[in-house]
């Protein structure tokens, strides 16, 4: 896709990293927003959404026969999140070397608030049904799921949060 990109075959492109042509500076590639950090906090602002950047999906099948993965995947994420945030502060040896990460750090907790990444149905349901909403607007889904249809069960009861 950032070949086509460059080629000037798609008009286009969104992903993770940023295309290769952009980095290399070429001059038909730029941002649809210049300034993305102001437009992308002033959207939170006005919705208290920041989209989710990560799944993790089991097969039905698979599911059925092992239950317990899906809770024991839930608590293994959880326990890998409180560990980054726990190392977030640490100067000595900063997990990224910019030199005003603990600014940015405090600077998104005091927009965001403490939980920038929420974990969980409940701490996520907002961003979740919008998701469903918009996807069944733009016909990617030919209904608007349910929020809760879209977990293992045995995830919804215990792990609210």
């Amino acid at each position: 896709l950032a070949g086509m990109l460059e080629a000037e075959e798609i008009d286009a492109l969104v992903m993770a990293f940023m295309p290769s042509a952009f980095m290399r500076g070429a001059p038909h590639i730029g941002r649809l927003f210049p300034d993305y950090r102001k437009e992308e906090q002033e959207y939170f602002r006005q919705t208290r959404i920041f989209p989710i950047m990560h799944t993790v999906v089991l097969h039905r099948e698979f599911y059925d026969q092992n239950p317990w993965v899906a809770q024991s995947l839930y608590k293994a994420f959880c326990q890998s999140m409180r560990l980054c945030q726990e190392v977030l502060y640490d100067t000595n040896a900063l997990a990224c070397t910019l030199p005003w990460l603990i600014a940015e750090i405090e600077e998104t907790r005091d927009l965001m608030g403490e939980h920038f990444w929420p974990y969980g149905v409940e701490a996520s349901r907002l961003t979740l049904e919008t998701l469903t909403q918009y996807s069944y607007e733009q016909g990617l889904t030919s209904r608007k799921w349910e929020v809760d249809s879209l977990f293992a069960p045995n995830t919804l009861s215990e792990f609210k949060t």
